[in-house]
């Protein structure tokens, strides 16, 4: 892999990406919205303002010896517009025109994103044989997507590889979730009211998550559905305990202290079989090392305010 296009390039998984296709040397064009920031620079960094919507206006102003497209570029993933079908189905037409911008140029191998969202009451790791059973517009246009772009490749000679990755974290990043939500009451030495969190959840750091995007795209096979997290598949419960432990045992833990609001609990595993053997992928941060970085970050930021 010697070139390579990342779309979302801003984005939080796009600029990390970005980062390490630079690391490995990797000339990249990463293509931002018109308007963003992009601060990094690099000799080997190409730095585009595009609206996707328009990329196939764009087909000239591409070399044509790209090795891959990483598609990561995708609006309304905030959980209140995740319902929104206009934006959802806004991401399938604009994907669809991604793809056709791929094949224009001559792309080797496509690396579309999923999530675990498209999967959440499937009720077993997820890999490439997984039931979608989304649970919202988003996951239901991610799987439709998946599909119609599986078909597209095949019959227009692409690579195209299909992604489902476990829940991301992160030091520089906040979610609206039980791990962040845990971290900071215990910081702030509160409470934190809990279900009794038995669905069982996979949680992967994002250096395993780059890695793996590394790893597929130079040995990835085509048509393969590759499932990214660590692999723990533990309920949520282990992994409030060691956030528990971490800060202080000593506080109390409000683990069970309010119902669940649903009759049929989501599960978010992963098996890893697959980009194991066909990559080599194995994670290398285990959750209590990458969380211990979230919270130190979280302390950093509260003592700065």
């Amino acid at each position: 892999m010697k070139k390579a296009i990342v779309t979302g390039a801003n984005g939080f998984i796009g600029k990390h990406l970005v980062d390490a296709l630079l690391l490995n040397n990797i000339e990249t064009y990463a293509i931002i919205y018109p308007g963003s920031s992009y601060l990094v620079t690099n000799s080997k960094l190409h730095i585009i303002e595009m609206d996707l919507n328009n990329i196939l206006d764009h087909i000239e102003d591409f070399p044509t010896d790209i090795d891959i497209l990483y598609h990561f570029a995708w609006t309304g993933v905030r959980p209140e517009l995740r319902n929104n079908l206009e934006i959802q189905m806004s991401n399938i037409n604009m994907s669809l025109d991604c793809m056709k911008f791929a094949i224009a140029i001559h792309v080797k191998k496509i690396i579309f994103p999923g999530s675990t969202n498209e999967y959440l009451y499937y009720g077993k790791p997820l890999n490439k044989d997984a039931v979608p059973s989304p649970n919202n517009s988003y996951g239901a246009a991610k799987i439709a997507l998946r599909y119609l772009c599986s078909d597209f490749a095949t019959r227009n000679d692409i690579e195209f590889i299909y992604t489902i990755i476990a829940g991301i974290y992160a030091a520089d990043r906040r979610d609206n979730n039980v791990i962040f939500y845990t971290i900071e009451k215990l910081l702030h030495g509160e409470k934190p009211s809990l279900t009794k969190l038995e669905q069982k959840w996979d949680y992967v750091y994002i250096d395993d998550v780059i890695d793996a995007l590394l790893a597929i795209g130079r040995k990835g096979k085509n048509g393969k559905v590759y499932a990214i997290g660590h692999g723990d598949n533990w309920p949520l419960s282990n992994y409030i305990r060691i956030i528990h432990e971490l800060i202080d045992p000593s506080l109390p833990l409000g683990i069970g202290d309010i119902p669940y609001d649903c009759k049929k609990l989501p599960s978010s595993c992963v098996d890893l079989s697959e980009i194991t053997t066909d990559t080599g992928f194995i994670p290398r941060v285990p959750f209590e090392v990458g969380i211990k970085k979230v919270i130190n970050k979280l302390k950093e930021d509260m003592n700065n305010e």
